[in-house]
């Protein structure tokens, strides 16, 4: 094994404006929900749910740093809920999509390995 894979990997950083917060906490409660059989998965969304709550900064921003497998479960889960949601639900719709906006994009995410 080289030392470039035994390396940590840095933490990725998000920042959650205040209202994000507890719908992003919702979608990993959901996805924890949905994974029943998958220990690894409800393992890295529970961490994610805990680094969720940090204080808020004077601007109302929560900074959340994240593991990579932390963001990509967090990115699955934001994404999944954005999905089950129906049109009447527009205003946490537009929530959903500023927060996967936050986020690194679809490549970054399918690149993370969970093991």
């Amino acid at each position: 094994m080289s030392d470039a894979a035994s390396e940590p990997q840095p933490p990725y950083h998000l920042f959650l404006d205040e209202h994000e917060v507890p719908v992003t906490a919702h979608a990993l409660r959901l996805l924890i929900s949905d994974e029943a059989h998958e220990p690894e998965i409800r393992r890295f969304a529970r961490e994610a749910i805990a680094a969720l709550d940090e204080p808020p900064n004077a601007q109302g921003v929560v900074t959340v740093s994240l593991t990579p497998q932390q963001m990509k479960i967090t990115h699955s889960a934001v994404r999944l809920l954005l999905n089950d949601l129906q049109r009447e639900q527009a205003d946490e719709r537009e929530i959903l999509r500023s927060i996967l906006e936050k986020l690194p994009d679809e490549h970054t995410m399918r690149a993370i390995e969970l093991e």
